[in-house]
């Protein structure tokens, strides 16, 4: 039998990225608000939501697929690793996009990036919770 991770460690990592979505979705009301007080209560939670979004890519996402990939014969043309394709490539411009606001490398036109990384951020969810419930066991 090859190795896996544990199923309590694949729930706990979806209940952070979907506890992520809530503090996004609360972090973004908080940036419509143009006062100093919302836009830096703004900055701290989107920064709290990349956090737990790293912590689950790193702590189970990257290890599931590496041990996905690594210890079945998996088609990499099937519809289930075409989703984790579609996932990740939506996925890693949104994290990276992410990470750069939380250092506070604020890029000129603000608001249009910041709504990018959003819709790439909460496509990217909504993929990953297909991946997450249509993952072959």
């Amino acid at each position: 039998m090859g190795m896996t991770i544990s199923p309590l460690l694949e729930q706990e990592s979806m209940t952070m990225v979907f506890v992520a979505l809530g503090l996004g979705i609360v972090g973004m009301g908080f940036g419509r608000i143009k006062n100093k007080d919302s836009v830096q209560l703004h900055r701290w939670i989107m920064t709290g939501a990349v956090a737990l979004n790293l912590i689950a890519i790193f702590i189970v996402m990257f290890p599931s697929l590496y041990i996905y990939y690594t210890t079945s014969g998996v088609d990499a043309l099937s519809s289930f690793s075409i989703l984790q394709m579609i996932h990740g490539v939506i996925g890693f411009p949104a994290t990276t996009m992410a990470l750069i606001f939380a250092f506070n490398d604020i890029p000129k036109q603000t608001g249009k990036w910041m709504i990018i990384t959003a819709v790439l951020w909460v496509t990217s969810i909504a993929l990953g919770a297909i991946v997450y419930f249509t993952m072959p066991s």
